[in-house]
């Protein structure tokens, strides 16, 4: 890697006694660019991180900021040599300390007087905090507590940015404005940015790209829209979002499940026999019937949440089954216990499988927006 402020692992390992956390970890993160490492709890996402920051070593691989080698698995650099900023959870902030003397904590402190000055009152402004500079992390919100954790961080312009889920401890209407903030602050610098999440959502909105970890390996790593949309395997596309997986079989270029035959999603060939096959809850569309029709199944449940509605489905030929969930406008009225029919709109995505019937449920995430994991 030539660029001096980007980011790359290869081959990264990392051991607890007989506990193996990362198991060979390949990443590349562009310069400027915000990659979001998603996963669930105990995935290996934090230990990447204190790795990265030299907090932890690396028991094999290699770790580059830039064009510097930081960690090889037998010689580590310092965490103060790095060049790497990290925001953690909850901010950490000094408490005894002022908004100012918390950004400029890193700062020299004997030379460059005015200049330190300069640069604490440049990221003050930059993250919106003007006029606070004096207060005390107690007077401030749990927003401008994580802003004044971002300046500091960035006040002495690190090569990279470690997040560790820093908007987990808002509130939800507060986290969604934060990281809006604080994405912008990172884009406007031009920061090279690693965020580590367990929240779909989160890494699906903020990032240029997400690599989604589990189990100490990176499954897949994309575009947010390449990974919704052509997941790699049904693991992965159970962790990005809510997801009905159907039992089904190949059929010429298609795949046939019980609501009918699919299209392929381009750039998926035709397979043979057995298949999983991923149809998203906004795909479907669920219409309501008379008693005396065909129809699907009935209206087990819905939740409302103003611009949409999920409903729940069971299929009434299978009552062992689970049901599908459906994302649908909000203004519907679909009551429990209306007969219903379902339809699914656009192509899928299908892999082949060995066993006869599918192995996970149909509903393999919650059906809330704010999925978290």
């Amino acid at each position: 890697m030539s660029d001096a402020h980007g980011l790359e692992l290869v081959g990264l390992t990392k051991r607890f006694d007989a506990l193996e956390v990362l198991r060979g970890i390949d990443l590349s993160v562009a310069s400027g660019s915000i990659v979001a490492l998603l996963g669930p709890s105990g995935s290996g996402k934090t230990t990447v991180l204190r790795i990265l920051a030299g907090f932890e070593r690396a028991d094999a691989g290699t770790v580059r900021v830039g064009d510097t080698v930081v960690d090889d698995g037998h010689h580590a650099l310092a965490p103060e040599r790095r060049r790497v900023g990290y925001v953690p959870q909850e901010g950490a902030l000094f408490p005894h300390m002022t908004v100012g003397h918390n950004i400029g904590f890193g700062l020299p402190k004997r030379r460059d007087r005015p200049s330190a000055r300069e640069r604490v009152r440049e990221l003050i402004e930059m993250v919106g905090l003007q006029g606070l500079g004096r207060r005390y992390p107690h007077q401030l919100s749990g927003g401008q507590q994580q802003r004044v954790a971002l300046a500091r961080a960035l006040a002495v312009r690190p090569s990279v940015i470690l997040l560790d889920e820093p908007f987990s401890s808002l509130d939800a209407g507060l986290r969604a404005s934060v990281r809006a903030d604080v994405l912008d602050v990172l884009r406007r610098a031009g920061t090279t940015a690693l965020l580590v999440t367990h929240d779909q959502d989160e890494a699906l909105s903020s990032a240029d790209a997400v690599a989604v970890l589990v189990g100490g390996r990176i499954m897949q790593c994309g575009t947010p829209r390449d990974l919704y949309s052509h997941p790699r395997s049904p693991e992965v596309a159970r962790f990005l979002g809510a997801s009905n997986l159907l039992g089904g079989d190949f059929e010429g270029a298609g795949v046939r499940t019980e609501l009918g035959v699919h299209e392929m999603a381009a750039g998926a060939g035709p397979g043979r026999g057995r298949a999983t096959v991923l149809v998203r809850p906004e795909q479907l569309e669920v219409v309501d019937v008379a008693h005396t029709e065909a129809h699907f199944g009935h209206v087990v449940d819905c939740e409302f949440f103003g611009h949409d509605l999920v409903v729940r489905v069971a299929p009434d030929r299978d009552e062992t089954a689970p049901p599908l969930v459906a994302r649908v406008a909000g203004d519907r009225s679909l009551p429990p216990g209306l007969p219903v029919r379902v339809f699914a709109r656009g192509s899928v995505v299908a892999w082949p499988r060995a066993d006869p019937e599918p192995a996970e449920p149909r509903e393999s995430a919650p059906a809330s927006k704010n999925t978290s994991m």
